[in-house]
Formats: structure tokens, sequence, C-alpha cells
């Protein structure tokens, strides 16, 4: 059966759903912006050759969703290995995750703000989820400004990827939890309530909670010291570096670290 061609109208339809995959990979997991000129410049190669259009724009819109599975991929297999170092740990000592940190923690992080979550909601839940709800309201819009000062474009820099994941872990919705605490809150209105799905969902948030911070961390020390930045935002970005630390020291999070 003879394929029927695509129109102009169709195909620049297609190239830019493609330079949106793009984007939102080059975006979501912080890589190259060649990639998306590269694939400018096969397009164009392609057009000049006459190649068929239909073929060579289905091949490049599987390839550019494949590199975003892997990413994804690979993501959850850092994910898992946090969670099974947790579990592991939990395996070995009496009581469960979330206990062993009550126990060993509790004095270091009463200090931080109590945040509203469920009556139930475990103590350490509670104390992080205020914490960095504390940061993302009073700190991060700073820190974030001093981010886009020194990288202004959305390709050069790690800003909108934070920005994205503090907001899903960290922020305080109307709700009164973050969308990622969500899940969470709903299991306790389960009934028979299950311990175990309450158990891993804490586990998530700390373990996510743990890979964030520790990357912020990193870009704060990174930046601290640009000269493009004033005496005063330098100072401040100082303080938040030594803050972000003691946070993930006080919560034990300093094994969550980005390959």
């Amino acid at each position: 059966m003879k394929r029927n061609k695509l129109s102009f109208e169709e195909i620049e339809q297609a190239r830019e759903r493609i330079l949106q995959e793009y984007d939102h990979y080059i975006v979501r997991f912080m890589k190259s912006r060649k990639l998306r000129n590269d694939f400018e410049d096969r397009y164009l190669s392609a057009l000049k050759s006459r190649m068929d259009m239909s073929l060579f724009l289905h091949a490049e819109l599987t390839t550019v969703r494949e590199l975003q599975q892997k990413e994804e991929e690979r993501a959850g297999r850092e994910h898992n290995r946090a969670a099974n170092k947790a579990s592991e740990s939990r395996r070995k000592k009496p009581g469960s995750f979330a206990d062993k940190i009550i126990q060993e923690n509790r004095e270091k992080i009463k200090k931080y703000p109590d945040k509203k979550v469920h009556p139930d909601a475990s103590f350490e839940i509670r104390k992080l989820f205020g914490a960095m709800s504390e940061f993302e309201h009073k700190y991060w819009p700073d820190i974030e400004r001093c981010m886009r000062k020194i990288a202004p474009s959305v390709f050069s820099g790690p800003r909108v990827v934070l920005e994205r994941r503090i907001f899903d872990l960290w922020s305080d919705t109307k709700e009164g939890v973050s969308p990622r605490l969500a899940t969470y809150v709903s299991l306790f209105s389960r009934f028979p309530r299950s311990m175990r799905d309450l158990e891993r969902e804490e586990q998530r948030f700390i373990v996510d909670s743990g890979y964030l911070l520790n990357d912020l961390y990193r870009e704060i020390g990174l930046i601290r010291t640009n000269d493009i930045l004033r005496v005063d935002e330098r100072n401040f970005l100082e303080k938040m570096y030594e803050y972000v630390h003691t946070v993930i020291d006080d919560f034990r999070l300093t094994d969550f670290k980005s390959q």
C-alpha cells in the first residue's frame, strides 16, 4: 500500500513535537542542548536529501522517547537502591525505619518546625516537611534568584529542575501538604490501614528529600563564591550552604547522593 506523503503543516507539527520532547528531556535530566541542535541538523539534511519524512520523523520521535525512558529507568534504579539500603538497615536493627530515625535523632530534629501533615503522621515526616516547607517559602526564592542571575537560560543550569522537585516534595499547597505527601496522607483514611504502605511512602519521601537536599547542597556550593553575585548574596548563599548541610546531617541523609 502506497504511503501518503506528509503535508508541510504535518511535517512542521511533527518537528515541533520532537523539539518539545527534546526540551523536556534536556530540562528534566539536565542534558546538553547540543542534542536538540543535532536533531535540527538531521532534520535539515533529511529535507535536502528528500528523505521520506514520515519515516524520518517517526524514527526521531522514537529515539528521543527512548532517551527519556532510559533516564527514567536509571533514576528508578537509584531510588530503589536507596530504598533497599533503608530496608536492609531496618532488618538489621529492631523497629521500623521511621522508629529507628525517631529514636536516634529526635533530639537533633525537634528544633525544626512541626508541620501539620496528619495527626498520626510520624514525627520525622512532620519535622522534615516542616523544615523543608519553611525552606521553600523563606529561602528558596532568594537562592533561585541568585541562580537565575548566574545562569539566565533554563538550559544553562539546574534551576528549573530543582524548582520542580522542590514544589513536588516540599511546597505547602491548599490541601496543606505537598503533592508528594498527598498519597501518604490519603493512606490514613483507608480501612484497614496498611502500615506497610505508610512506611513505604514515608521512606519514599525521606529518600527523595535526601537526594534533593544533597543536590541543593552541591549546587549552592558551586555558585556561592561566584563573582557575578554581590557580597551580601554570597554571604547569604554561604549561610544556606551551611544550613542545608546541617539539615542533611540532622536527618541522616548524607548517603542519598546522585551519582
